[in-house]
């Protein structure tokens, strides 16, 4: 009986990475400091990323893989997964509104009126109302024109609302200010993925690399590109370069995973949801991911016990359930 797997992608809601990493009036993140990986806020769901059936692959095993179809790539939302297991380091957050904290400036420290609206607007943005602090930011940009982090601002809520070619407007004017933030490449680059025209985000992205040696972020997005092009090797590079970037980022491990099912090697793909599982065991995609891999080299009691260990952390995981049954017929239970 040919039953088809399904591989989860890395990742959650699609609207923005990293939210708690970095918010839309972020810089760039610091090098790591421990803490707990932050947990996605709660902010609507877009649709998923469509699935693209995986080109059959010959097997030599006496018993042949299942199909498993792969997703073009799951875009991070605005915040990572945090594990709570104690230890788990991140790259803190960068907040450059906190410049503009007179409680952190030194004596004498006043913000200018431009980034105290800035302030305010990230007071709104943070309560979730995304069409006030748009307003906000248009007039700090109205009161200092050249604040360049208003427009990084006001891109990534437009980006928020919908408005992707808003966005891309907005960060391209503060490029013109500072075309050395690679925050604002990073974020346009994020935008023009959403409008579907990957090779120019690709570039956007490549700029953010080389400008933020030290950020896994641009690589990651790249190799999301890099996928939806249909490069899947270039993109298992880029995730590769993220890993070399921050040894813990977890999305990049589950989409490199999910590249090297892609290319029919699913040995490899394990050692990445291995991986995945060691940062973050609480990870139900990991684990479901983790026994698809198993199952495509024909290890089906091995796959059985991945899925079990998925549904127990996500009990609606129902693709989980559909692969066990699936996997338990292989092995004839």
């Amino acid at each position: 009986m040919a039953v088809a797997l399904f591989a989860c992608g890395a990742a959650v809601a699609q609207d923005d990475p990293f939210a708690d990493e970095l918010n839309p009036f972020g810089g760039r993140p610091t090098r790591p400091a421990t803490e707990s990986t932050p947990s996605a806020p709660t902010r609507p769901p877009v649709p998923a990323v469509p699935e693209r059936p995986l080109p059959a692959k010959p097997s030599t095993q006496a018993v042949p893989p299942l199909p498993v179809p792969f997703p073009d790539a799951d875009v991070p939302s605005d915040a990572r997964p945090r594990p709570s297991r104690p230890g788990f380091t991140r790259p803190a957050p960068r907040d450059p509104l906190a410049d503009f904290d007179p409680q952190e400036q030194p004596e004498g420290f006043a913000p200018s009126p431009a980034e105290r609206i800035l302030m305010e607007a990230e007071a709104l943005e943070r309560a979730g109302n995304l069409e006030a602090a748009r307003d906000k930011i248009r007039q700090a940009i109205s009161a200092d024109p050249k604040l360049t982090i208003s427009y990084l601002a006001l891109g990534v809520v437009l980006r928020r609302l919908g408005d992707f070619e808003g966005s891309v407007d907005s960060l391209s004017k503060g490029l013109l200010l500072d075309p050395e933030e690679s925050e604002l490449y990073l974020r346009r680059g994020i935008s023009w993925f959403h409008l579907g025209l990957h090779g120019i985000a690709l570039e956007d992205f490549e700029e953010a690399s080389g400008i933020a040696y030290d950020d896994p972020r641009p690589e990651l997005w790249r190799g999301l590109t890099l996928i939806q092009l249909g490069r899947p090797l270039e993109a298992i590079n880029a995730y590769s370069s993220a890993i070399r970037r921050d040894r813990t980022f977890l999305l990049a491990y589950l989409n490199r995973g999910l590249a090297y099912l892609s290319t029919g090697d699913p040995r490899k793909a394990e050692y990445d949801f291995d991986q995945a599982i060691r940062h973050d065991p609480q990870n139900a995609r990991a684990w479901f991911n983790r026994g698809v891999a198993q199952a495509r080299q024909g290890r089906f009691a091995e796959a059985v016990s991945s899925y079990a260990e998925a549904i127990r952390r996500d009990p609606q995981l129902d693709a989980a359930r559909r692969n066990m049954a699936a996997a338990q017929a292989r092995l004839g239970r």
